[in-house]
């Protein structure tokens, strides 16, 4: 009997990833079409989807429930390319940097559209407000800490106030991969990666280089 049941949870588990993936196909092309999160209705989603209004709700709560479905996976990866940048120590070169902050906007920059429509949900939905809040006082206190390992070990600006110039790079961070890196071309995007680079190299290394 146990293994019946754990067959039947890994059943519905697969199926509910299924029609996320579904549903979330149709919220990024109604999100490119000019469409805002808060606009369009379950009836909309499950419609062009293929799926019925009952379907919708034995997997999810609501439209918020949708995207928190999602949002770990996008969570883990942004979180894992951060690790990177913070394990640079004393020896590591700007370029090392740029590497690093390259492997975090590759990693969010395919998610842009379910992130805008995360931020949508984040105005009316509690649940999805903590979410993203979490995750902006875990880079916060990840970039702090680095910041602080830096500035022991000779390598950051002593004079940086840890916590505030960790708040002020992370929020910087999230509104220019909100807003530049989403429709940017490859081309731009080096661009834009190269300007990151600049802005945090400038801040925190430079002037102890």
């Amino acid at each position: 009997m146990p293994s019946v049941t754990r067959r039947s949870q890994s059943s519905r588990a697969q199926r509910r990833e299924e029609i996320r993936d579904r549903l979330l196909a149709v919220v990024e092309r109604l999100l490119a079409g000019g469409e805002s999160y808060t606009e369009i209705s379950v009836e909309r989603l499950v419609s062009d989807a293929g799926l019925s209004r009952s379907t919708f709700y034995v997997y999810f709560e609501d439209k918020g429930d949708l995207l928190r479905a999602w949002f770990s996976e996008i969570e883990a990866e942004v979180e894992s390319a951060a690790r990177d940048w913070w394990a640079l120590g004393r020896h590591s070169e700007r370029e090392d940097l740029r590497r690093a902050l390259s492997n975090v906007v590759n990693a969010y920059r395919p998610h842009t559209t379910l992130m805008a429509a995360m931020y949508d949900a984040a105005a009316f939905d509690q649940a999805v407000r903590e979410l993203v809040q979490a995750m902006m006082d875990w880079n916060i206190a990840g970039l702090r800490k680095h910041v602080k390992a830096g500035q022991r070990e000779g390598f950051i600006d002593p004079h940086l106030p840890a916590q505030q110039t960790a708040a002020w790079l992370t929020w910087m961070a999230e509104r220019g991969l909100h807003q530049l890196v989403r429709e940017a071309s490859d081309a731009e995007l080096d661009r834009l990666i190269d300007a990151y680079t600049g802005i945090v190299w400038n801040t925190l290394y430079a002037p102890v280089s």
